[in-house]
């Protein structure tokens, strides 16, 4: 239990880093094509619903990072929910890797992002708009078309670390 003397200050980035780190979030795989045709993704845990109707979904991406101009370029992206098996593959695309999909399995969605086939939810989104969000980018999408597996569990990320989720639950109907 935490003492009413154990607030610390939000001015020190480490420890807002380490406080935010203990809220459990869910791991995206967030890929798009430019207009010229060539594929970038990035691993996101920063995705979240905005709206059911439109259907708006979000992920903030920090300011500078190239795949900004790309999305908004080309006017798309997808977001790929990973299962509590792709450790590797969210490390993978977070990692400064020339082609990330190098060996990965994927094919074109209809609006000319990859999908990742294994993933156990899948949005196809419009650009919407984008946001200011101090150092990050808030870039927000209109779903086009999702898809959702009949059962898997998600992979987390908790207090700086991958986990899985394996939970006794029914299947999604």
């Amino acid at each position: 239990m935490m003492a009413a003397d154990d607030w610390i200050s939000p001015d020190d980035p480490l420890n807002l880093r380490k406080a935010l780190s203990c809220f459990a979030t869910g791991i995206t795989i967030i890929t798009g094509t430019t207009e010229e045709g060539a594929r970038f993704g990035l691993t996101a845990s920063s995705f979240q619903p905005v709206s059911l109707t439109p259907p708006l979904v979000l992920y903030s991406v920090r300011k500078g990072a190239a795949s900004v101009g790309l999305v908004k370029g080309s006017g798309s992206f997808c977001v790929n929910v990973l299962r509590h098996e792709h450790v590797e593959l969210a490390k993978r695309f977070a990692a400064p890797i020339a082609d990330r999909f190098d060996g990965v399995e994927w094919y074109r969605g209809s609006l000319g992002c990859p999908v990742l086939p294994d993933a156990i939810a899948t949005f196809e989104c419009r650009l919407w708009t984008t946001y200011d969000g101090g150092d990050h980018e808030i870039v927000v999408g209109e779903v086009v078309k999702m898809r959702r597996a009949p059962e898997g569990n998600p992979l987390v990320f908790f207090r700086g670390e991958f986990h899985p989720i394996v939970a006794d639950t029914p299947r999604v109907s």
